[in-house]
This record gives structure tokens, sequence and C-alpha cells, in this order.
């Protein structure tokens, strides 16, 4: 039997602490993430969270890659391309969105209506009995997964690469972030590319610890396997966003100069993921005769020449009466700046963002920490290149792109705050953790306001009422008995103003 004094050490500095500090943050994760979702969901909140989620209804159905919000510059793009071949509008494929969170949603949905959790079929006297329509729930609980997954994976990643304080700390600024909490209760696919990013960083730090002098060779295992997954999941992110296919091929590089061993795993990873993106971009070849589709409207869109939404309104398109270049060479000058202006808080958390930040000129001793380093700040950067391309406006908080990057921000921002208490030669360590918690405070200052300030109204604003407007479809779209079957799961068609950019 073990003796108490086994037990005490247990407890305070042996495996048992462990499990004890993982328990405590998986009952705070949660409980955080449960509450933020009842007290703040109120419906989807965003055109492209409606977009998305009509899609992978789309899909549950059978119908593919369709999509019932179809933009008059799309319609122009395809029949441009396929003339009388074009489909019809009912079954309109998707040009501008890549499939992969669609399919994941998709198969969410399914399973709910298999399990009879959700129907899309409702009849007019069933529309009384909610307040937000039950689909839109199955999407907050993916968000909400989301959120909790990543937090864990943030601190599994900082304590491996530094230890356990880095870990908390870490969790606290990832959770500490508003924009964060924002995303999830709108919906959206910021999230799914923010979770590929914590599990490529926390399997990059695995595959790279192998160059650090410190472990013990029992536990060094085959570095190529933890960077086969890294590259998976990171090329995995320009089948959400397309964005991010300029970070899978600067990843590439950036993977040769940062590591020592297992590149070839790295490679492998991220080329199975450009062979499906290439797939991806071979449908979109067939069907617009433009291999990135309709996202080539981001560079010209909110132009001098089609301010605000114009763009996307028209039902055609001359490149030769448009100044092309000169016009896309002065939106990226305008958003580069727009992006500098922002600084660190484009992340998500200004705090973590600025530590992070001047962490990138510390020189960390583990080798894996410095490749970490050295690969995070190229693709950061890198991505910030590519975000300016599309930057049209500021956003009030974060950035629906470079939000990936706080995964990364809090790891190394966490770790350098340890590194500049421990500079400061402080005497009594629990004055520099009461400075660390500090810091931690301030970072999570908006989240912890938004846990005080009242209760968001019943429904999202402007009013997006799913009820009432499934009940106002039923006056004019009656199917069978009583059943209304909604033309597209976001109501665009009785609610054009929610969705004045893209309709």
């Amino acid at each position: 039997m073990s003796s108490l004094q086994e037990w005490v050490y247990n407890v305070e500095a042996g495996p048992i602490r462990a499990w004890l500090v993982r328990i405590a943050l998986l009952l705070l994760v949660v409980g955080l993430a449960a509450w933020m979702g009842i007290r703040e969901f109120n419906g989807l909140r965003t055109p492209e969270a409606m977009d998305l989620a009509q899609q992978a209804r789309q899909i549950a159905e059978g119908k593919g890659l369709t999509t019932l919000l179809i933009r008059p510059l799309a319609l122009w793009q395809v029949r441009a391309n396929l003339g009388n071949e074009a489909p019809p509008v009912t079954l309109f494929p998707e040009t501008l969105t890549p499939p992969l969170y669609p399919a994941i949603l998709a198969a969410v949905f399914k399973a709910s209506m298999t399990a009879k959790v959700i129907s899309f079929d409702l009849s007019a006297e069933a529309l009384k009995g909610f307040r937000v329509f039950p689909p839109d729930m199955v999407v907050l609980i993916l968000q909400l997964a989301l959120v909790v997954a990543s937090a864990f994976v943030v601190f599994a990643w900082a304590q491996r690469q530094f230890d356990v304080g880095t870990g908390v700390l870490a969790v606290t600024f990832f959770l500490g972030s508003s924009p964060v909490w924002t995303q999830a209760v709108s919906g959206g696919v910021v999230l799914l590319v923010v979770f590929f990013y914590a599990m490529a960083g926390w399997f990059f730090c695995l595959g790279s610890s192998t160059l650090d002098e410190g472990d013990e060779p029992g536990n060094r295992q085959k570095p190529w396997i933890w960077l086969f997954g890294a590259g998976c999941f990171l090329g995995a992110t320009a089948l959400v966003q397309v964005v991010q296919i300029w970070v899978v091929l600067a990843a590439l590089v950036l993977s040769v100069l940062a590591l020592r061993q297992g590149k070839w795993g790295m490679f492998l990873g991220l080329f199975l993921t450009l062979g499906l993106f290439l797939g991806w971009m071979v449908r979109l070849w067939l069907v617009t005769k433009n291999p990135i589709g309709l996202n080539w409207a981001f560079f010209l869109a909110d132009s001098p020449r089609f301010p605000g939404d114009m763009f996307w309104r028209t039902y055609s398109f001359d490149v030769g009466k448009t100044d092309l270049w000169r016009r896309v060479g002065g939106s990226i000058l305008r958003g580069f700046a727009d992006l500098i202006a922002q600084g660190p808080a484009l992340v998500g958390n200004a705090i973590a963002g600025t530590l992070a930040l001047v962490a990138g000129l510390h020189a960390f001793r583990r080798p894996s920490a410095a490749a970490g380093k050295l690969f995070w700040g190229g693709v950061g950067l890198v991505l910030l290149v590519a975000t300016a391309f599309v930057q049209r406006s500021k956003e009030s908080e974060g950035h629906g792109i470079l939000l990936a990057l706080l995964p990364a921000a809090s790891v190394y921002g966490s770790a350098y705050l340890w590194v500049l208490i421990e500079r400061w030669k402080i005497h009594l360590e629990l004055v520099g953790r009461l400075v660390a918690i500090v810091v931690a405070g301030l970072a999570c200052w908006p989240t912890m306001a938004r846990l005080v300030l009242p209760e968001p109204p019943p429904f999202a604003y402007p009013p997006t009422y799913p009820p009432i407007f499934l009940y106002m479809r039923s006056w004019f779209e009656p199917v069978g008995h009583g059943m209304v079957r909604p033309a597209a799961y976001a109501m665009a068609a009785l609610h054009p103003g929610r969705f004045s950019k893209n309709s």
C-alpha cells in the first residue's frame, strides 16, 4: 500500500496533480461553454453561418454541395461558362465556400435526423413551440465542442512544449478571448480553422520534441508520424478557408527551415491535403472556368468602381472595362494598412498577441520551442499578408482569418510572460504568480464583462425569427398536410436584408 507521504507527493507534484488540473480545466471549460451558449445564443446571426447551414442541409438530404442562396455574380459566372447546360437554381452549385465545413456539419445534421433529434420538415403547429430553429442548436453544439476541444489542445500543446503553468495560462488567454465566444454563438467556419491550427501546433510540437536533449530517449517517438498529422491538419484549413492555401504552400518552405528530422512526414501530410484541394479546384474549373470559383470576387469587392456590396449584386462583369491590377493593388495596400493599424488584437486577444509578438524576438533554449517559434512566426506573417488581399473593413473584435493564430499566440505569449517573471528575479514565488494572475485577468476582462452584462435579446437582430418566417411561408408554399418546407434554411427569400453582402 502507498504511504501517506507518497499520496501527498502525488497530489502536490505527481500524476494525481496533473489529473486534478485536467479535471478542473474540464469542468471550467465545459461549464463556461454551456453558460455562454445557453445565455447568448439566439439563432444564427451572420449571412455566412446561415448560408453554410443550408449548404449542410442540402448535403444531408442528398442534394450535394448546392446552395439556395444564389449570388447574382455567381449566377452570371456559371451561366457564362455552361450556357444552356447550367443547372437549375434549385440545384445551383456552391462556388465560393470550400466543402469541408459543410460536409462536417452535414454529418452532424444527418446523425441528428437519424436519431430524430431534429427535423427540417415542421408543421405549422410545431412552429409555435420554439424560439430557436432546432437545427440551429446543432450548429451551436458543434461550435461549442470546437471551443472545448481547442482549449484542451492548447493546454496539451503548452504543457508539452513548456510546463503545466504555461498550459493553464495559455488556456486562460484562449478562453479569455471574446471573439472566440462571438464566433461560437454566431456560427461559421472560423472555429474549425482555429481547432485545426491548434491540432497542427500540438502535433508539430510532439514531432519536433525529438530534438530536445532533455527528453528521455524512451519518450522519443518517430517524429514523422506526428509531423504527418500536423501537415494534415494544417493543410485541411485550405478546405475550410481558401485564403489558407497560402499558409499551406508557405509551410512547405517553413518546415524545411524549422525541422531537422521528420520533414518528409510534414510534406506527406501537406501534399495529401493539397491533392484534395486540387480536386476542389478542378470541380470549380469545370463549373466556372476559374480554379478558385467565385473567390476572385474578394479582390474587387468594395473597390472604388464597385463600392460596398455592389460587386456581389452584378449580373455581368467585363474585365476589359476594369483597371483590374491597379484596383487590386490599391485594395491590398489599404487592407495591409488597416491590419497593421489594428495590431496584435487581430488574433483575438490583445495581451496574448502582444506577448507572442515580443516572444518572436526571444531565443528559446529548447530546440522544439525555437523550431515552433520560427514555424508559427512565419505562418503568422504569411497569413497576415494573405489577409491583406481580402481585407476591406476594420473588424470590431478579432479577425475572421487571423483568429486562427490565437492558439499559437496563447502558447508562446504565456511562455514569454513566465520568462519575463523569471527575469525579474522576484524572491517570493507567490508574487510572481500574482503578477501572472493580474495579467491573465486583464486579458480575460472582455469575456468576464460579457458574463455580467445584460442578456441579449430573444432573437438575433436584424430580426431573423425563424418561427414567424416559417409560418409566413406556410401561406405560400404548403407541402402535404399542413407541413412546411422552407426553400432556404436561412429564409433568405423572406429577409434579403440579412444577406446584403452576398445576395
